[in-house]
């Protein structure tokens, strides 16, 4: 368990506890590294170490040290220093120990990808305000902007130049989040647990919110619904325990009918075959575990200081071991021309089938197989690594029905357009912007949320 050093002094016993409350109040975060070069692992001296987003930082010593304070979690450090590429790094605690740094020399053959700081623009200009959340609608963008805690908050209908078309009031304060729907129907929810329809009145020139419902009860409805072909509604279920999906439709007058059920027989294995080797090992390790701790609520971290245990896997890391390497995604998709695309990520083909489910063909894949790197993670983290991590993302284009999948490296996000019909993927194109969230796509441009000098969130885009 990661925890931040607190050095305290008490000038008696009576004022002892005030002075600690008021230490552990104040106590500033401070996050130590060490960045060094991933060929000759030697220091790097004046590398540029900022905190995103505000003027906090510092540069690293001759040894390639560093201490910085990111001033809250979560943060961003930005790495900079010539002859070498910029990389960025998120923080969500602070470690224990100075974390090793590896930056990768600069190079200029860079053909697989293309990437340019200046081809963005926002789309929301008054820094006075944070985009809570957006979606497209129609064509437009939809905004639900906030500032002073949540406290003032409105809907901003923009198109895609970033024209204003209106701004209207909240039914409800604060707000919690847009959600869209199957049908491609934008819903506000407010931290009320209600849900209001949006609905654009292009006579008035403002956004109307309509039909109040339970937020509850409208994703109960809508969560397993993913879109509609003529009089069918099409539905998705997951199995338990990630390990499968089942698809098909709704159609009045026939019921629920199922298309396509897939059970991913080779994770199942793989997790039996893990699960079954960790009990052993837990089992054998189980006389040493302290007093006290019978229920196996020690952490790995105090397990791993022993040098006779390695590594221990307590019942909360089983559960994220499973979640982690188990549960696999399964997107359906409907293109333009109502053919449903299955990506059968364990069988590594996407599947393509009419509406009735019939199989059309079957396309080898293998862009899935690098996985996510938890680079937060590990001590030792190569930030500049050369190869790019599949994001676990399929992204559709609703305008031109364009399909786009993930990479990820240090940071960054590029993506890549997908042939269905062949399997390949086209060359990349970075998001020129660090930690991008929430990225949608529509007529060949990507629209994502970034943080702003001013810490603000913003929404931004950029062509594809």
């Amino acid at each position: 368990m990661y925890r931040i050093p607190r050095h305290f002094k008490s000038m008696s016993l009576t004022f002892s506890f005030l002075f600690i409350s008021i230490a552990l109040f104040s106590q500033p975060l401070v996050f130590k590294g060490v960045l060094k070069d991933e060929k000759t692992l030697q220091p790097i001296h004046g590398v540029n170490v900022k905190v995103m987003g505000t003027a906090l930082g510092t540069a690293t010593d001759r040894k390639g040290g560093f201490t910085v304070n990111p001033g809250k979690l979560p943060a961003a450090l930005i790495f900079s220093c010539v002859g070498y590429e910029n990389a960025y790094f998120k923080i969500n605690e602070i470690p224990k120990y100075p974390v090793e740094f590896l930056l990768s020399p600069k190079t200029y053959a860079l053909n697989e990808v293309s990437v340019s700081s200046k081809n963005y623009s926002y789309l929301f200009r008054d820094n006075e305000y944070s985009v809570l959340d957006y979606e497209i609608m129609n064509g437009n963008i939809l905004l639900l902007i906030y500032k002073t805690l949540l406290k003032q908050s409105a809907a901003v209908l923009l198109n895609r130049s970033g024209d204003t078309l209106a701004i209207s009031t909240l039914p409800e304060t604060p707000p919690s989040a847009l959600v869209k729907d199957f049908l491609l129907n934008v819903h506000y929810f407010s931290k009320s647990s209600n849900a209001f329809q949006c609905y654009y009145n292009e006579n008035n020139r403002s956004m109307d919110f309509l039909y109040k419902t339970s937020s509850d009860s409208l994703q109960k409805i809508f969560r397993s619904l993913i879109f509609k072909i003529s009089d069918r509604i099409y539905f998705q279920e997951i199995k338990p325990g990630g390990f499968g999906t089942a698809f098909g439709y709704m159609q009045k007058g026939s019921g629920k009918k199922y298309i396509r059920n897939y059970v991913n027989e080779k994770k199942i294995t793989e997790s039996a075959d893990d699960q079954g080797f960790y009990a052993q090992w837990n089992g054998l390790i189980t006389s040493q575990i302290p007093a006290g701790d019978e229920n196996g609520d020690m952490s790995a971290a105090k397990f791993a200081q022993s040098p006779k245990l390695g590594q221990y896997m307590n019942k909360y890391d089983v559960r994220a071991y499973q979640f982690e390497f188990y549960n696999m995604v399964y997107p359906v998709i409907k293109t333009i021309d109502n053919i449903i695309l299955f990506f059968n990520f364990g069988d590594d083909v996407i599947e393509i089938l009419n509406k009735d489910g019939n199989l059309i063909k079957k396309v080898p894949i293998t862009f899935h197989k690098e996985a996510v790197l938890k680079s937060d993670t590990i001590s030792k983290i190569r930030l500049s690594d050369a190869n790019w991590r599949w994001g676990n993302a399929i992204l559709f284009d609703e305008l031109n029905g364009n399909i786009y999948t993930t990479y990820l490296k240090a940071g960054m996000l590029r993506l890549n357009q997908l042939d269905p019909e062949t399997g390949k993927l086209s060359q990349g194109k970075v998001i020129p912007l660090p930690f991008p969230d929430k990225i949608e796509i529509y007529g060949g441009e990507a629209y994502f949320l970034t943080k702003s000098k001013d810490e603000n969130l913003k929404l931004a885009k950029c062509k594809l």
